[in-house]
């Protein structure tokens, strides 16, 4: 009978551990599925959270360089502007004098100047006495209409300017520091558009038979931008002449090239049009008027001829690298 007990004992013992058991297995699966899906739910909000943390990065990161690309634009334009409006009062400051009522402190000199024709097979000039008016800036001789301009900077030698275009502007020469102006303005303050200058390998006095004047190719078609027009025949036909009056005369130039080329390495023994200046005989310089001319891409009926004076403007261009876009003009009066 004692037996018998004890098996019915142990039988509602291990009937209450199944029930229990299988009670918690069950509490603990569910707790497991509850716990489960909150991790899940967790996952996917942290996932969204990154998302949404990487689109704002990528958005903040967008707006910073929009806005710095629209403050360097902005910053471009507005060098720009105030370089222009600084040309446009040193435009003012050019003298307007009458040669017939010279002002008492100018200096009156007869200029004997060779009267040439336009035409390339001309062989003979005649000589022409012209009225000139200078003014003496400490010791220095200058044209008196440059007076004023050459009294606020001594580094400047001439204005250029090429009518209908934007090209209107001081050129200046610093024979110690050729590039000195290359990111400066007419002030010497820095620029991005620097101010035209003239190769220190010139003679613009004398002059030298080349005389090479350089500026920059600026985007808002200021400085040398307008030389690349010069690629279109039709462009050349209506701005044929170029005007570099300098401190010491004036003088007045006509197109005769045009042409794209680029910077080459010093062993490249092929035309390198920036080291012109001086010719050495007649086949010297008929060997550089030549070059000028195969490499522009239209006829020009112009040309020179041994003895004539040259201007060549040369500014930069984007077709190739170190690439350069080139005017070559003859004087003619």
């Amino acid at each position: 009978m004692k037996d018998n007990l004890e098996d019915e004992i142990i039988k509602e013992a291990d009937i209450s551990l199944k029930k229990y058991s299988n009670k918690n297995v069950s509490s603990s699966v569910e707790r497991n599925k509850k716990l489960a899906g909150k991790f899940e739910e967790e996952a996917k909000k942290a996932k969204k959270k990154n998302k949404n943390k990487l689109y704002n990065v990528l958005i903040a990161l967008f707006a910073a360089v929009f806005l710095f690309s629209a403050g360097y634009i902005g910053l471009y334009y507005y060098r720009t502007y105030k370089n222009e409006k600084n040309y446009k009062k040193l435009r003012g400051m050019v003298v307007s004098v009458d040669e017939e009522n010279p002002p008492d402190d100018a200096i009156v000199s007869e200029v004997e100047e060779p009267e040439q024709n336009t035409s390339a097979d001309n062989t003979e000039s005649k000589k022409l006495v012209v009225k000139k008016l200078f003014a003496d800036v400490d010791g220095v001789k200058v044209q008196y209409k440059f007076k004023d301009i050459y009294t606020e900077n001594k580094d400047f030698i001439g204005w250029l300017k090429i009518e209908g275009t934007n090209i209107d502007y001081p050129v200046m020469l610093t024979p110690e520091d050729e590039q000195y102006y290359l990111r400066r303005d007419f002030n010497g303050d820095y620029s991005i558009a620097g101010t035209l200058f003239v190769d220190t390998s010139s003679d613009v006095k004398r002059p030298s038979d080349n005389i090479i004047i350089y500026g920059h190719h600026m985007k808002t078609k200021t400085m040398f931008r307008e030389l690349v027009d010069y690629e279109d025949e039709d462009f050349y036909e209506k701005h044929k002449y170029i005007t570099f009056d300098t401190i010491y005369g004036d003088n007045t130039y006509e197109v005769i090239a045009a042409f794209k080329t680029n910077i080459k390495d010093k062993d490249d023994t092929s035309f390198k049009y920036y080291n012109f200046f001086w010719a050495a005989s007649e086949e010297d310089f008929d060997y550089y008027v030549d070059n000028v001319r195969y490499l522009t891409n239209y006829n020009i009926a112009e040309s020179a001829k041994y003895g004539d004076k040259l201007l060549t403007l040369s500014t930069c261009s984007y077709h190739t690298d170190n690439g350069r876009f080139v005017v070559v003009a003859k004087k003619i009066k």
